[in-house]
């Protein structure tokens, strides 16, 4: 098997893991039970693929074809014969062959790598970073909250995960991101979401705070 592929057991979700980023899983179906048994067995990974269709619960679900490999940090057994796992995206991937479907999804998969665009020049990664600076602290004012103003990460390619992460935004745009080929495309992508969302968010903003003080 040449090096960039791999056999791979596959978790469907409702949900995208990028690399880098974390993500907490209760495990409580007897397949995902033996799952998680035979990844601590070997090397403590497997694949979260969004689901195409299908539920989390359940017959075997239609997956993406592209995922993120996740390494398993932590395993926990609780009440109920339940499992709470904590795990981080490794790397991504894209299906090249499903070999079995029960007691749980295992595939052939090529292991990606980004692939070598030119850089973003230095002025607009830093238009990128301000717009993230800026869309976080939005997301923070309209949810009651507060955070430190926050970069991200200084590597382009981390930097491209994090923001997809961030992004509110529904599964299938995030999918999109996760299948981009690039970090560079991979941020150019995600300026137009900042700015998109950015721009709707100032005006729910302006909203409530004119809602809230206006009568005063």
């Amino acid at each position: 098997m040449p090096s960039d592929e791999r056999i791979l057991p596959l978790f469907p979700l409702n949900s995208v893991l990028f690399p880098g980023e974390s993500i907490p899983l209760q495990i409580f179906e007897d397949r995902y039970k033996q799952m998680l048994k035979d990844c601590l067995d070997a090397d403590s990974r497997f694949g979260i693929v969004l689901i195409k269709s299908g539920r989390e619960v359940g017959s075997p679900a239609e997956p993406h074809n592209t995922g993120t490999v996740a390494q398993i940090v932590q395993s926990t057994e609780i009440d109920g014969g339940r499992f709470l796992v904590a795990a981080t995206g490794v790397q991504r991937f894209e299906i090249s062959e499903v070999l079995q479907r029960r007691p749980y999804i295992s595939a052939r998969v090529e292991l990606l790598a980004e692939d070598q665009d030119p850089w973003l020049p230095n002025t607009e990664m830093e238009v990128i970073r301000q717009a993230f600076t800026k869309y976080a602290s939005l997301v923070s004012g309209l949810s009651g909250g507060w955070t430190r103003r926050s970069r991200g990460p200084n590597d382009p390619v981390a930097l491209s995960y994090h923001i997809a992460e961030t992004l509110q935004v529904d599964l299938d745009e995030k999918q999109a991101l996760l299948e981009e080929p690039s970090a560079s495309r991979r941020l150019e992508a995600e300026l137009d979401i900042l700015r998109r969302d950015a721009e709707k968010m100032s005006q729910r903003l302006f909203v409530e705070m004119m809602s809230r003080f206006g009568r005063q």
